[in-house]
């Protein structure tokens, strides 16, 4: 029993320390353009998120913006898109890592607003 219990506990630890891929993402319509904007700590979570909304047929579990385009034109329409990656360090805390986020986020919003004009 305590050989089970320590190799929970080592694979929690290894959980941990593994790096995840963090970044700035967006579900977007390919009927209308119309898209979500979003970062997260881990863009596996998110891919995960997504595929299964895809293969479950379930729009309620995308943002709402993006699950209304998804009810009007169907789950196939909706890509995710990975815009860009944060290069994390080491050194990098969690703090340090969702700083980086916020400030990608914003750049990635002014870019996509200017685009738009």
């Amino acid at each position: 029993m305590a050989s089970e219990k320590e190799s929970r506990k080592e694979k929690i630890n290894a959980y941990k320390q593994m790096k995840h891929r963090a970044g700035v993402y967006r579900f977007i319509s390919k009927e209308t353009g119309i898209y979500a904007l979003a970062a997260s700590m881990d863009l596996k979570g998110i891919q995960n998120k997504y595929s299964f909304a895809q293969k479950m047929n379930m729009p309620g579990a995308l943002p709402w913006t993006i699950a209304d385009e998804a009810k009007k034109y169907g789950m196939e329409t909706i890509d995710l898109e990975e815009l860009e990656l944060v290069d994390i360090k080491d050194e990098m805390t969690n703090q340090d890592i969702k700083e980086e986020l916020d400030v990608l986020l914003e750049l990635w919003k002014e870019k996509l607003m200017n685009a738009a004009e």
